[in-house]
């Protein structure tokens, strides 16, 4: 499965100490993840705290950064339609969009990686 990685998923996932990795290896065969650049470039807005929550995730995930251009969250839904991928987020509006699409969305709850 590919997943394409939402900023505020990755900065949860280092907060409340989720290992995605191994909890989505758990689900599927194989995970390949990648980050929009766009993602990258809305970090620099964030406080520096949450910037270096969304590095360490970073480190500690292998993954591939893809270049596109425009908002945000059009970028992943295209992406994820593009990729046949899900979309790990925990953007409520973002949600709503993908659902519509009916693109898998990963989120969490409890600490747990949620696939929907």
């Amino acid at each position: 499965m590919i997943v394409l990685l939402d900023t505020n998923f990755m900065a949860a996932c280092i907060e409340h100490r989720v290992d995605v990795v191994n909890q989505l290896e758990h689900h599927f065969e194989s995970v390949s993840f990648l980050v929009v650049r766009r993602v990258l470039e809305e970090t620099e807005f964030l406080p520096l705290r949450q910037q270096k929550r969304i590095e360490a995730f970073l480190k500690g995930v292998p993954h591939e950064v893809i270049d596109a251009q425009g908002h945000t969250d059009d970028v992943l839904l295209k992406e994820a339609e593009k990729r046949k991928a899900a979309v790990a987020t925990l953007d409520s509006g973002l949600k709503k969009r993908l659902k519509r699409r009916r693109i898998p969305i990963i989120s969490l709850a409890h600490s747990r990686v949620v696939i929907s």
